[in-house]
This record gives structure tokens, C-alpha cells and sequence, in this order.
């Protein structure tokens, strides 16, 4: 039988777990929703009533330093069905802090494979040359993330530059596959923090979209 993935982003309090309260998640629609990592501003923000567009986002863009790197300070899930309020945007809370429940990655069976978190350029999976992945160079990817299944990240938090196949994060801490839920009406949740950081200085301002995926084996 076939294990399934849900994706589920915390937009109330990051310190309380799916299992816990899972009023305080939105369930993610890979096919119409998305993530805005913005700068934000008057218009692009927490609980809008319209969809984005797209001069508001260019207008909320960050402005790249000169003397440090840029953290992106706010990530919007959209939801295109505004499941919650008639709202299109929902902040992901504690993204980029110290938070250890913000990005929750639900399994509602066993899998082969440890499930792990990829950054490609689209939906095809095949490039990861854009500037956000580090323009071909894996390491160098903007997309920071750490697995926070077991703890917290840690104040001022690096993570790892995910990009392509090799840089990629273990959502298990590395133990492995996951055994799955004890019972059919449970799940298995795995847990990120993922931020976006600009390099000092970075000399291409540019506005990308690029694809995040779990890649995972069942059996």
C-alpha cells in the first residue's frame, strides 16, 4: 500500500507540535498553493484578502546588504482556497528562528527510504542552476534548512544549502526509513526550519521561483 506525504506549515504558535494541537496547521496543496519569501510590506503580508500580484511582491522585495548577508525575513504560505478565514496568505510562524515546529512533513505509513527534503529549479527535478541554488554550485544555495524532528535548531542557525541531489537535508536525523504511524487515523511527522539567505553584496537582484520536494521510497 502506498505511504502518503502531507505537507502542513504552523501558522499559529512554532513551539506546539502537529500532535499536540493540529488547529494551529494548514495543510499544504502541492498542485495550487505555494511559498513567498518576501521582505514584505503595507501590501504583502500575514492574512490578505486578495492574491498577490505581481508588482505588490516586486514592491516588497528585500533590498540586498552590502556589509552582511540578507536573511529573508517572512515566508507566506498562499492558499488558494482559503481554507481558513477567506484569507490567500498565511505567515509560516518561526521560519528562520529558533523553532523546532514550523515546516511538518506528515506520513501516514512506513517508507524504505529516509525521507529527504531537495531544492530543484521547477516541478521537472532535473536542474538547479538558478541564482536562489547557488547558480549550479549546490553549496552555494541561498535555501537553508536543518532538520528539527528531534530538537530545536539553535539560535543563529546555519543549516544546510540544499540544491540538486547531493545537497540535500535528512528529515530522520539520519537515522533512516521511518517505521510509519501506529495506527491508521495517526501519523508520522518529520520536522524542518528552512530560511532564505542572500549572500553579502550578491551582485544579480532577481525574482525566482524554484521547486522544494521530499523525495522518500515505500515499499
Amino acid at each position: 500500500m502506498a505511504t502518503d506525504l502531507t505537507v502542513r506549515l504552523n501558522i499559529e504558535d512554532p513551539k506546539i507540535s502537529y500532535e499536540n494541537d493540529n488547529s494551529l496547521y494548514l495543510d499544504m496543496n502541492v498542485l495550487e498553493d505555494y511559498l513567498i519569501w518576501t521582505g514584505g510590506s503595507d501590501d504583502i503580508g500575514d492574512k490578505m484578502t486578495h492574491e498577490p500580484t505581481e508588482s505588490e511582491l516586486n514592491a516588497a522585495a528585500v533590498v540586498i546588504k552590502e556589509d552582511d548577508d540578507t536573511f529573508v525575513p517572512l515566508c507566506l504560505l498562499y492558499d488558494h482556497s482559503q481554507e481558513i478565514g477567506d484569507y490567500f496568505t498565511h505567515e509560516v510562524k518561526g521560519m528562520g528562528e529558533n523553532e523546532r515546529f514550523v515546516f511538518c512533513f506528515s506520513f501516514n505509513g512506513p517508507t524504505a527510504t529516509e525521507p529527504v527534503l531537495e531544492a530543484w529549479d521547477d516541478e521537472n527535478h532535473e536542474t538547479y542552476d538558478k541564482h536562489v541554488l547557488g547558480n549550479g554550485t549546490p553549496g552555494n544555495s541561498m535555501i537553508k534548512a536543518v532538520c528539527t524532528t528531534s530538537t530545536s535548531p539553535g539560535d543563529l542557525w546555519t543549516g544546510i544549502p540544499i540544491a540538486g541531489p547531493e545537497n540535500v537535508l535528512e528529515l530522520n536525523d539520519g537515522v533512516g526509513a521511518i517505521e510509519g504511524p501506529v495506527s491508521a487515523e495517526d501519523t508520522q511527522d518529520l520536522y524542518a526550519n528552512i530560511k532564505l539567505v542572500i549572500p553579502q553584496d550578491y551582485p544579480n537582484p532577481a525574482v525566482e521561483n524554484f521547486s522544494l520536494m521530499v523525495n522518500f521510497t515505500y515499499n
